[in-house]
């Protein structure tokens, strides 16, 4: 006959794996979607004309996100370009602004949405604003750098032009406790920047050359978007440095700072603004599911949570390898 202590172990057992069934079902829907159609949520106004807002939010990255519990939600890129394909059907959408809270990403997927913005606008001929929130670094500034006006949060940081790929060393540590790389390679330089080998002088030439041929990619593009900068003290000041907002004004790397009724007023008097200036137009975002937008700090591009497996994917996504990264990383 079984024992109290047996049968209270299989009680336990059983209880543990209901509880847990229940967690996986109702934690599913946080890691799952990006399948539903875009809906159009409008934020306020009561006019025809409309001004979308498009948020580019935590790490910048063309990669889908898959979670454990194998649901998945839209890569920065693909949801940036979902975005602007429905933008460019609707004709009443006057105008965009870019919400961008980010301290960038990977160098392709950041030159994407730059690109993707540029042929939208060359399209479509109505004015797309840049709003910086907390972060707009690097690969974040990058894409900003084809917006016809960039404003900036009283507190906003920004900056950080420059490339980095970011690498560890474990040769040492292995060493330590007997381990040892036996990759077998088909020359000298196929496991370059690998954690498990000492780097040599050439490996580390030929990285840095790829380093500072994206960095000067980068710079050209910033040099064509803030026209009005020097040259040579863009110079000075693209060397990775972030700014304040003020900061950021005073150098010529932002053009207002403001809230963003600033940045929705700026985008209605610009030259390419064709709806009513003095008008309500409707502030709407592109939401996949029924969830409610009350207001436009709600108009979020991805949950906390989806932010903080991008940064975890820097190292142990999905297609992890050495990356080149336009990125303010702490």
């Amino acid at each position: 006959m079984p024992s109290r202590k047996h049968f209270l172990t299989v009680f336990t057992i059983v209880f543990t794996a209901v509880f847990l069934q229940s967690c996986i079902i109702a934690s599913f829907p946080v890691f799952g979607g990006g399948k539903a159609d875009f809906e159009e949520k409008v934020i306020s106004g009561t006019d025809k004309d409309k001004i979308l807002i498009i948020p580019i939010e935590g790490i910048i990255s063309d990669e889908s996100k898959e979670s454990f519990f194998g649901g998945s939600t839209e890569s920065v890129v693909a949801r940036v370009k979902e975005s602007l394909k429905f933008a460019e059907r609707d004709p009443f959408i006057k105008g965009v602004i870019l919400k961008i809270n980010s301290p960038g990403g990977t160098v392709t997927a950041s030159d994407i949405i730059y690109q993707e913005i540029l042929n939208f606008k060359q399209r479509k001929r109505i004015p797309v604003f840049a709003g910086f929130m907390d972060t707009a670094a690097s690969g974040a500034y990058y894409i900003a750098m084809s917006t016809d006006s960039i404003g900036a949060h009283p507190t906003t940081v920004t900056g950080s032009v420059g490339v980095i790929m970011q690498g560890f060393n474990f040769k040492e540590g292995l060493d330590k406790i007997g381990v040892k790389d036996q990759s077998i390679t088909s020359g000298a330089n196929k496991a370059i920047g690998s954690p498990f080998i000492d780097q040599s002088p050439e490996q580390k030439k030929i990285l840095q050359s790829i380093v500072d041929n994206l960095y000067h990619r980068f710079f050209q593009i910033v040099k064509k978007g803030r026209p009005n900068v020097p040259e040579t003290r863009l110079k000075e000041i693209c060397d990775g440095r972030i700014f304040t907002a003020e900061q950021a004004k005073n150098e010529g790397m932002v053009d207002f700072i403001g809230y963003f009724e600033d940045f929705q007023y700026r985008l209605m008097q610009h030259d390419k603004y064709s709806g009513d200036k003095s008008g309500n137009p409707k502030l709407i975002v592109y939401q996949r599911g029924k969830g409610r937008v009350e207001n436009i700090y709600q108009a979020n591009g991805s949950s906390e949570n989806q932010i903080k497996l991008g940064i975890v994917d820097k190292f142990l996504g999905q297609n992890s390898g050495a990356k080149f990264y336009y990125l303010w990383d702490l």
